[in-house]
């Protein structure tokens, strides 16, 4: 499974995202995919399943909630982790 159906995958647990919806540009807390709460949980499991930690500085930023961002930040990360950034 690759970054982009993982993270899908764990957004759509409580809502199915439409095929029409461009995920470059889903804010995904905004749009209720994933609640404050559900937040911690989420990033826990993203962390959990590549084996990669986000920064504080990560989180905070707004980008961060946008489902393409995301996605590169974790394909970023994992280059790194490989070391082939």
């Amino acid at each position: 499974m690759n970054v982009a159906e993982y993270i899908v995958g764990a957004l759509q647990k409580k809502h199915t995202i439409d095929k029409s919806v461009d995920l470059e540009t889903l804010n995904y807390v905004e749009d209720g995919y994933v609640d404050s709460l559900g937040i911690i949980q989420f990033v826990s499991e993203i962390e959990a399943e590549f084996g990669i930690a986000f920064s504080d500085e990560e989180l905070a930023s707004p980008s961060f909630q946008i489902a393409g961002e995301l996605i590169k930040l974790v394909e970023r990360k994992l280059r790194e982790k490989e070391g082939t950034a």
